[in-house]
Parts: structure tokens; C-alpha cells; sequence
């Protein structure tokens, strides 16, 4: 199908594989206040995006041509966030065209490693080179858009955008072109160059926060749905924050009342669209999801039990139901039992910011949606080194968290040892609670000067109550019936990462083996007992894990 998402199993598979892993959040200061903060009986009954005080924040519907609707609901929902962050409303009515963040950077970057024209100083370091995704063998087979037919992933923009890739405003020029407007026809140029100069070029917004909430719809073991209010609290509350939100959906059913443009599927379907959440409404009537046969019968189960529904952003352009021509908008009932993978996402006032130039030192460069883990009675730390490669300051941290409630502590060090990522000098400590998963950036108390060649750590103490957790992330090659020989692959070197577990540091690269193995086991339980992907096979030689998913950020010395 060209208009609707031609795969979405990466998101089902993620949902499966993170069934207790799903939800993260985050603030910059040393206690989190989070969305919990927030009380839900305070919020309005109806938020719209469109009209907040007479603003709108909230780009035009757009048209997806391909099977990537999943980057049309991560550039919408970025955009969304972007705006809101930046106070860049416009009158309620008219057009919002002040950023346009490129879907076609997103789907091209993502699914293309990192290759040797591609190391990008400050952000890729030359050893990652070949860490990524590999779509050479579906190219081969498919053609060279097979990138923009992979679907689903939005999850990934987690620690897409957070690694410093995009988003990129379709506005930006290079060598006199903009290479990165998507092309709203099925002829032009869909490709991208993989070289610095291309996947490279500065982020157009700031990432701050990725939270993965609640799924509104749960099912218990015998399969039986049940409405899941704090997902839906959650995403409505983000929505009030000025957060983009992006869900998953199915599109592909019958429950769609056309004349009213309500959306209820109260069926098992599985997800196969993702779009951008923009408001909702709590009073918006249940009958207005009740369907009727050609007899004017009204079809049984409808109808909703309750009213309520989100207003959604698609990316189907303005399509004509009824002989009447939409606006591009659905509501999307509270109930509707296909919902999973919401995501929010949060971005600084650039305004504001200490630094909009920035250089990321990072190892985790594989961009996969799966994270394992391992959890420990005695105390437990996971570490990065990296060496400065350049006169810089270093002023935040970002890494991911994989549960909710997540209790982190950092410290960071200088001039370290070569196998003890907490010797030398300790610059700086804190702690951080998240209520949700995701990757959050963390400001420092000051900023740190660094020379070129600075050895430095950044070491996390990750726990969930009691239990100390070790987070990694891991993948596998995809070789589903529409995603053939999509390969992954991490690349982990000595003296990158560190785990410290029963008074000693272990160099992550000599663990490779036992951590495959681990993701191995943690992925097939979870297959072995999820209905949702039978067809999936998974061979352990097929697995792959990558570097701890902790970076830094920092500002180059001003010349």
C-alpha cells in the first residue's frame, strides 16, 4: 500500500519486547518534576494544539508517498514540540509554515550506517564507522527506496534526533540545493548522499527529552482489552505540556465513520500507521463512531463505550470522504484497541540555550528500538570513556532509561586511568529520577573545559528500587516477509565502555558474547510467548548489541 505504512512490526516488536520497559521522562534540573506532577483532573476537557490562547502550533497536514508514515508522525510531532518550545504560535486559523522538518532526511538517515565518507568530527567518531542499519541486500533486491517502505520505527527517534541527527528544516540549502525537501509527487530525487557534508549539517532544533508513555490500550492474558488511563493521562498531559506526540494505530479496518471522521477499532488488529497527536476532547460523543450497515442497522460494537477521542494529524493530504474534502484531521477514540508505542518528545527554546552549536561524543550509533537488560543485587555502574577531539567545553549528558521510575546517578571524571573510568579528578555528581523511559539530556552544575585529547568518563548508577540495572542496546537482523535481509550492526572497541560489578571494571567489548546471549534469551522469551509475531525466527548469530547509550554533549571553543 502506497498511502498507509507498508510495515509496522518494528514498533509491534518493540512494544513486545519492552511490554514492562514502556514509558520515560524527564526535566533538567536535579529533581525531575515529570508529568506525574501534573494533576489530571485539573486538565482542560478539550486541548487543541490549533487554538492554545488564540495560537496555533501545529503545521500543515502533509502528504506521505511511500510506506513512511512513521516519519511524518516524528516530524510533525518534532515540529509540534519545536514550536511550542520556542513560543512560535501563529493566529488560531491561519498556517503554521515557520519550520518544516525534513521526512526525507529522517527515512534515509535512519536505515543507512555510518559509512567512511560519513564520520562527522564532534558527532561520529571514525571508529563507529559501519555501526547501523544495512539495507544494501533489500536495495539490491527492492530498489534503492526500500528505506522509505521499512515503516514503523518512530520509537527510534528516541535516540535518532538525540544522537544529533536531524530534525532538519526542508528549507536548508547545500551547494546551492535543498536536498532534503520531500518531493510531494512520486517523481524527483529520493536519495541522499551518505557523506558528512549530507547527514551531517546541523540539527534544526534542540533535543531535550524523549518520553515513551503508556499504551491507552492493554490487553491481560486471555487477550481482553482494557482502557489503560494513566497511558491515556499521559499523552493528554504531554499534549498540555506543548510535547509532541506520535502513536500507532490500525488504519486498515472498518471501524471509520466517514461522515463524522471518527476512527473505533475495537477489533485485535495490529497497528500498521503511526500519526501525530495534536489535542483531544473529552466530550466528543461516542455515537459518532457508530457505523451502520446499507440498511441503516446500526452495526454491532461500533459504538464506543464511553465518549472521548484524540485529534490526529495524518499524512494522507486532504482526502475526499463523502464527496466532502477533510481537512487532513481524524478523532481517534480513547477506546480504540489498536493504540500502542505513544512518544513525546521535547525540545529547548533555542533562544535560551547555552550553546546551538554542539558536538556529541557518542558510541551507540546503531539506532535500534531494542534495549536489554541486566539487573544486579550489589552495586553496579555502567560507564563511557571518550577522548576530547578538540579544545571544547562540556556542559550537558544524555543517556536512555528503560524503565519507568528509573533512579540515575552520574559522576563525571577527568583524566582518567585507561581501564577505571572513575580515576583521575571528579568533575561533577548528581541524580535524576525519570518517570518514564527514553533519552533525556541532563544540564551540568557549570561547564568543563576540555583540550584536544582529554581523557574524560561519564559513569551512571542505574537503579529501580533496590535493584541495580545494567541497559544496553542490542539488534537483530529483520527477516520478515516484507523487510528482507535488513541487517544491524554495533560495533563495540576496547576502552569505550565499562561495567562495574563486584568491585571491578569489566571492559564491555571482552562481554560481547555473554550480552548477546543474554538479548538472545530476553528477545525469544518474549517471541515464545507473543501471539502478536509468530512469524518471527530468530537466530542467535543474527544478534548484535552496541555500546551503553551514554553521550555528551559539548560546546566547541570559540575561535
Amino acid at each position: 500500500m502506497k498511502r498507509i505504512t507498508a510495515m509496522i512490526m518494528s514498533v509491534i516488536m518493540m512494544v513486545a519486547l519492552m511490554t514492562t520497559l514502556l514509558t520515560g521522562c524527564s526535566d533538567s534540573g536535579n529533581t525531575t518534576k515529570g508529568t506525574d506532577e501534573i494533576d489530571v483532573t485539573t486538565l482542560p476537557s478539550r486541548f487543541d494544539l490549533r487554538n492554545v490562547d488564540g495560537k496555533n502550533y501545529v503545521t500543515p497536514v502533509k502528504t506521505q508517498r511511500y510506506g513512511d508514515c512513521w516519519t511524518f508522525a516524528m516530524a510533525g510531532s518534532a515540529e509540534i514540540a519545536y514550536l511550542y518550545a520556542n513560543d512560535m504560535g501563529v493566529p488560531a486559523g491561519e498556517k503554521n509554515d515557520q519550520v518544516d522538518f525534513s521526512e526525507k532526511y529522517i527515512a534515509w538517515y535512519m536505515f543507512h550506517g555510518i559509512t567512511k565518507d560519513d564520520v562527522v568530527k564532534g558527532k561520529v567518531s571514525s571508529s563507529q564507522e559501519g555501526e547501523g542499519f544495512d539495507p544494501s541486500a533489500m536495495e539490491e533486491e527492492k530498489g534503492e527506496l526500500s528505506a522509505y517502505f521499512i515503516g514503523g520505527p518512530f520509537v527510534q527517534a528516541a535516540n535518532f534526533f538525540g544522537s544529533g541527527f536531524g530534525p532538519v528544516d526542508e528549507s536548508m540549502e547545500i551547494n546551492g540545493e535543498k536536498p532534503y525537501a520531500y518531493n510531494d509527487s512520486w517523481d524527483g530525487e529520493w536519495t541522499l548522499p551518505l557523506n558528512t557534508e549530507y547527514r551531517g549539517v546541523p540539527a534544526s532544533a534542540l533535543f531535550r527529552d524523549s518520553r515513551i508513555l503508556p499504551p491507552p490500550a492493554t490487553f491481560d492474558a486471555n487477550g481482553s482489552y482494557t482502557l489503560n488511563a494513566d497511558g491515556l493521562n499521559a499523552i493528554k498531559s504531554e499534549l498540555y505540556q506543548g510535547h509532541g506526540v506520535t502513536i500507532a494505530l490500525n488504519a486498515e479496518h472498518p471501524g471509520f465513520n466517514s461522515k463524522n471522521r471518527a476512527v473505533y477499532d475495537n477489533g485485535d488488529n495490529e497497528p500498521n500507521h503511526a500519526v501525530a497527536v495534536v489535542g483531544y476532547d473529552d466530550d466528543f460523543p461516542k455515537e459518532k463512531f457508530t457505523r451502520t450497515k446499507s440498511d441503516g442497522t446500526v452495526i454491532e460494537g461500533s459504538t464506543p463505550p464511553d465518549n472521548g477521542a484524540l485529534i490526529i494529524k495524518n499524512s494522507w493530504g486532504l482526502t475526499t470522504f463523502d464527496g466532502d474534502i477533510d481537512d487532513g484531521y481524524l478523532y481517534l477514540s480513547y477506546y480504540d484497541h489498536s493504540l500502542l508505542a505513544a512518544l513525546s518528545y521535547v525540545f529547548d527554546n533555542n533562544n535560551k540555550a547555552k550553546h546551538t552549536a554542539q558536538n556529541i561524543d557518542q558510541y551507540d550509533l546503531m539506532m535500534t528500538i531494542w534495549y536489554g537488560t541486566s539487573d544486579y543485587e550489589a552495586e553496579t555502574k555502567m560507564a563511557n570513556v571518550f577522548d576530547a577531539e578538540e579544545d571544547e567545553s562540556l556542559f550537558q549528558i544524555e543517556y536512555r532509561t528503560s524503565y519507568p521510575d528509573a533512579q540515575v546517578s552520574y559522576e563525571i571524571y577527568k583524566d582518567i586511568d585507561k581501564n577505571d573510568p572513575s580515576s583521575g579528578t571528579l568533575l561533577e555528581k548528581g541524580e535524576h529520577t525519570h518517570q518514564y523511559a527514553g533519552s533525556h539530556v541532563i544540564d551540568l552544575n557549570q561547564e568543563y573545559s576540555l583540550k584536544k585529547g582529554d581523557r574524560y568518563s561519564i559513569v551512571l548508577t542505574m537503579k529501580r528500587g533496590e535493584t541495580y540495572t545494567e541497559v544496553f542496546p542490542y539488534g537483530t537482523e529483520i527477516d520478515w516477509e516484507m523487510i528482507k535481509d535488513l541487517k544491524m550492526t554495533g560495533i563495540i572497541n576496547p576502552g569505550e565502555s565499562f561495567l562495574y560489578t563486584d568491585g571491578k571494571w569489566s571492559d564491555m567489548s571482552e562481554r560481547k558474547d555473554s550480552l548477546i546471549d543474554s538479548a538472545y534469551q530476553q528477545c525469544a522469551q518474549v517471541v515464545a510467548s507473543d501471539k502478536a509475531i509468530p512469524q518471527l525466527e530468530l537466530n542467535k548469530m543474527d544478534f548484535t548489541i552496541d555500546n551503553y547509550p551514554i553521550k555528551a554533549i559539548l560546546a566547541p571553543k570559540e575561535k
